[in-house]
């Protein structure tokens, strides 16, 4: 099962969400869901490097299922499209 990521994601809700997904990538998920997300920012951004860090040092390999059209743009622009974006 994924992680789901809710439908707003503002920086505002970054740090609870970020938390949230580090303890799930802890305790063996690696894959985030993020079908429901209708609303992002750059704090949805923030949360998926953490998440791809958290699972790196884990040695793990991180699915990012579902991404809304609008994150691959926010990607390329801070210059971040290594994260794998499915």
């Amino acid at each position: 099962m994924a992680f789901a990521v809710p439908p707003r994601v503002l920086l505002d809700d970054a740090a609870d969400l970020m938390k949230r997904g580090e303890q799930a990538i802890a305790a063996g998920e690696s894959q985030i869901d993020l079908s429901a997300v209708t609303q992002s920012d750059s704090g949805l951004l923030a949360c998926l490097l953490a998440w791809h860090r958290a699972a790196e040092a884990l040695g793990k390999t991180l699915v990012v299922a579902n991404p809304p059209a609008g994150l691959r743009g926010i990607a390329e622009l801070y210059g971040v499209v290594v994260l794998t974006l499915g």
